[in-house]
C-alpha cells in the first residue's frame, strides 16, 4: 500500500480523509497523491438553437479554486515528514479516481461521501474509508474481518494484508447466514501463512447483520472492519441493499472495502 490517492476537495471532511492518508503514509513509508478534480463538462450551458457552451468564465473560476486548493495543502504539507503530490484533473470525480487508481493500492474517502458506492465499484483498488471526524492515526490496533465466504470478501482479505500485518490482533468474523460459501477456517489459513494469526468467530445474527458485524467489532476493540462490498453495479448493489449497504450508510468504525 506505498502508493495513496486521497480525492480531496473543500468539504467538511477533507481534513479527515488528509490526516488518515498522512498517517497511513507515515505506517507504511508510501507516497500520498492528492487528487482535485472539477467536471467542467458539467458547466456546460445549453443553447437555444440546440448544441452546448461552456462559460469561459465558470471554467476559469473553477481552474483558480482549484489551483488555490493546491497550493493552500501544498504549503500545508510541505513540513511533514510524507512524500506527496498534488494533481488536478477535469474529469468527474468518480472518473478522475478510476484513472489514477490505476497506478494506486489504496484509495482514502470518507463513509459520508455520496460517491463512495460508485467509487468503490468503479476502482480496481481498496478504498480505506473512514466516518466524518474520525480520522485513522494508528494501524496497530485490532481488525475485524467480516467474512461471509465470498469472492468479495476474499479480495478484501487479500487487499488487507498489509494493515491486518501490522494490527495487535485480527479477528474473522462469520454471521450465520448464507450456505455454500466458504468456511472462514479457510481464510484463517490463508492468513497463517502471512503469518497473520486471526482468531475466528461464530455468531447468530443479532437483529441485522451489519449491527452483528458493530457489536463484534466493539467488543474485540477493532478500529478498522475490513468487507466485501458486494455487486458489479451501482443498480445491482441497490437492488440487492443489504449489509454493504447498511455497513456504509451507519458504520462509526472505519472500513477497508474492495469487491
Amino acid at each position: 500500500m506505498r502508493s495513496i490517492l486521497c480525492p480531496i476537495d473543500r468539504s467538511e471532511t477533507l481534513d479527515d480523509r488528509v490526516e488518515t492518508a498522512l498517517a497511513l503514509a507515515r505506517a507504511i513509508g508510501g507516497h500520498v497523491t492528492f487528487q482535485i478534480a472539477t467536471p467542467f463538462a458539467q458547466m456546460a450551458v445549453w443553447e437555444p438553437f440546440g448544441g452546448a457552451a461552456i462559460s469561459a468564465t465558470a471554467i476559469s473560476d473553477a481552474r483558480e479554486l482549484d489551483e488555490k486548493l493546491a497550493c493552500d495543502l501544498d504549503a500545508r504539507l510541505a513540513p511533514q515528514d510524507v512524500p506527496f503530490d498534488v494533481t488536478i484533473d477535469d474529469s468527474g470525480r468518480v472518473e478522475a479516481a478510476a484513472a489514477a487508481a490505476r497506478f494506486a493500492d489504496v484509495l482514502v474517502a470518507t463513509l459520508d461521501d455520496p460517491a463512495l458506492e460508485e467509487i468503490v465499484l468503479s476502482l480496481r483498488c481498496p478504498v480505506l474509508a473512514v466516518p466524518r471526524g474520525v480520522q485513522m492515526l494508528a494501524f496497530d490496533a485490532p481488525v475485524l474481518v467480516a467474512w461471509d465466504g465470498g469472492h468479495e470478501s476474499a479480495n478484501a482479505v487479500r487487499a488487507a494484508l498489509p494493515l491486518l500485518a501490522r494490527a495487535s490482533a485480527v479477528h474473522l468474523l462469520t454471521v450465520r447466514e448464507k450456505d455454500g460459501t466458504f468456511p472462514a477456517a479457510d481464510a484463517a489459513c490463508y492468513l497463517s501463512r502471512h503469518d497473520i494469526h486471526a482468531q475466528v468467530h461464530e455468531k447468530e445474527r443479532n437483529g441485522s447483520i451489519a449491527f452483528t458485524i458493530e457489536e463484534c467489532a466493539r467488543e474485540v476493540g477493532a478500529r478498522l472492519i475490513v468487507m466485501g462490498l458486494f455487486g458489479h453495479s451501482r443498480l445491482r448493489e441497490l437492488l440487492m441493499g443489504g449489509v454493504s449497504r447498511e455497513m456504509l450508510d451507519r458504520s462509526q468504525i472505519p472500513l477497508l472495502l474492495a469487491h
